[in-house]
């Protein structure tokens, strides 16, 4: 009977040692899925960013085949480009 309850206590041991690793992954699976949440959101703010500023490229393109000065659309550009900067900045507030 001894020999039972002690091989039954080594198992149960074993049970618990197991759970808490699998336990300890569980929530080291959680963080890196979240890690990798983030790090998706900022790569989307990025691209969103980047093609923002194709836009503007593309409309200069416009602006500029219309004889307008190249000096007078670069600073065009380069308000607008800030103009979102200040937007993105002011939503990740």
């Amino acid at each position: 009977m001894k020999v039972i309850v002690d091989s039954l206590e080594v198992k149960i041991k074993q049970l618990i040692s197991l759970y808490s690793k699998t336990k300890q992954e569980k929530h080291q699976a959680i963080n890196e899925a979240e890690d990798l949440k983030n790090s998706l959101a900022e790569k989307q703010e990025v691209i969103n960013s980047l093609e923002e500023k194709i836009k503007l490229i593309k409309m200069s393109k416009v602006v500029s085949s219309s004889n307008e000065d190249n000096k007078k659309t670069k600073q065009k550009i380069n308000e607008y480009v800030r103009e979102i900067d200040k937007c993105i900045a002011l939503l990740n507030k």
